[in-house]
């Protein structure tokens, strides 16, 4: 197994930066002393930029040239965590879709805000557990094929 592309790796991790900086802004929005619509208006301006940074994030990991393939075909053992990563992308777009559309169809005010709020709290929890996998293929990508695993 060779070691995936540093040109794949440096696009990952940019698109992991650019995932971490929205999760944050949503976060923020999430315990931000504003009022009812300014924190809903932040709230669907952090979560918009969440999902274009998810695309971004699936079109580097996923794409033909992306980390998943490389990982895939260098060692079919990761084949099921791939698809794995891949099915909670598409899990991960829809609750981002089903939130957003709720947000420009629905109260923007603090009367959504109780129904909203544990919902955005599972996409998150969901987020930061999908990038650990991620991170973690990644590291046993290139610590099996530096020998640091049998």
């Amino acid at each position: 197994m060779s070691l995936p592309d540093p040109g794949v790796l440096d696009a990952v991790r940019r698109r992991r930066s650019d995932l971490d900086d929205a999760l944050t802004i949503v976060r923020d929005g999430l315990v931000a002393d504003r009022a009812g619509s300014r924190r809903m208006a932040a709230l669907c301006a952090g979560l918009r930029q969440l999902r274009a940074d998810l695309y971004e994030h699936v079109a580097a990991t996923e794409g033909p040239d992306g980390l998943y393939e490389e990982v895939r075909r260098a060692d079919p053992r990761f084949e099921p965590t791939v698809w794995r990563l891949r099915d909670e992308h598409a899990r991960l777009g829809l609750l981002l879709d089903d939130l957003l559309s709720g947000l420009a169809y629905g109260p923007q005010d603090a009367a959504g805000w109780p129904a909203l709020r544990p919902r955005v709290l599972e996409l998150l929890t969901q987020l930061v557990r999908h990038r650990s996998r991620d991170a973690q293929l990644a590291y046993d990508a290139v610590a099996l094929d530096l020998g640091g695993q049998d």
